[in-house]
């Protein structure tokens, strides 16, 4: 089962898709944030692909833009990290309130800046059980800094954005960032945690993959990694796609 599933956070209209497996529930479930400039399709549909097999092994999940992306309200120039942790709280207790949803077996599954957020929220949401990060950002203002330009720079100073590939970045988005630790958060968190990367990912460097693996080690808490020889960013090979698909389901069905 697939349906369109509308919420509102802050006044403003939220865009997203639900997935049930068929027959009776409630079942386990996930939401899934995107990554930066995505949507909830993700690149080569990487998220529709991920729920479908997901209600095919009896997982339920919503996946939802982010206001400013997508098809959801608001103005990328205006969106934040901090923002974005909202929408997936919010989207986490949405999911817990649908029928097809059991709320005492939810988890968050996260890939680039949402596998940030998916930290950060499993860090305040601890009736979340199991999280996932895919290429997940451990330092995103290290990301950032390594892109800035001068001209980025007097963007911001003349106008308070930069045109970043065509979308509106805000200085906001980069003030706020400084202001989160999702390695801190996660390893505060309660949920069991599996982790994916890319040994090739040229975006987010695998290495935070390991720290955030070496920070969420605890006595009695289950926290595994998976690092996927070869892989890009968004795991934009069929096999590498299957792979993360297949490991991320049989991880749900064990800690959900």
């Amino acid at each position: 089962m697939q349906k369109p599933l509308y919420f509102e956070n802050e006044g403003q209209l939220i865009t997203g898709t639900l997935h049930a497996p068929q027959g009776e529930g409630p079942w386990p479930g996930v939401i899934f944030c995107h990554g930066f400039t995505g949507s909830r399709l993700e690149s080569h549909f990487l998220f529709v692909a991920a729920s479908r097999a997901l209600a095919e092994r009896g997982i339920a999940s919503l996946r939802f833009d982010f206001r400013g992306s997508g098809e959801s309200e608001g103005e990328f120039v205006e969106m934040t990290p901090s923002a974005e942790i909202s929408d997936a709280r919010r989207a986490f207790h949405v999911l817990a309130q649908q029928p097809e949803a059991d709320a005492s077996r939810l988890g968050i599954v996260g890939l680039s800046l949402g596998g940030l957020v998916a930290a950060c929220t499993a860090g305040v949401e601890h009736r979340a059980r199991s999280v996932v990060l895919w290429a997940a950002v451990a330092d995103m203002a290290r990301v950032v800094n390594a892109s800035s330009t001068p001209e980025n720079e007097r963007e911001f100073a003349s106008q308070g954005w930069t045109d970043l590939a065509g979308h509106k970045l805000g200085r906001a988005f980069i003030q706020d960032m400084a202001t989160h630790d999702p390695v801190s958060r996660i390893a505060e968190a309660d949920s069991a945690l599996l982790i994916i990367h890319g040994s090739d990912d040229q975006s987010v460097n695998v290495e935070d993959a390991e720290t955030f693996y070496s920070k969420a080690q605890r006595p009695g808490r289950e926290v595994a990694k998976l690092i996927i020889e070869g892989a890009d960013h968004t795991f934009n090979r069929v096999s590498w796609t299957e792979t993360v698909i297949r490991a991320t389901a049989d991880w749900l069905e064990k800690t959900l």
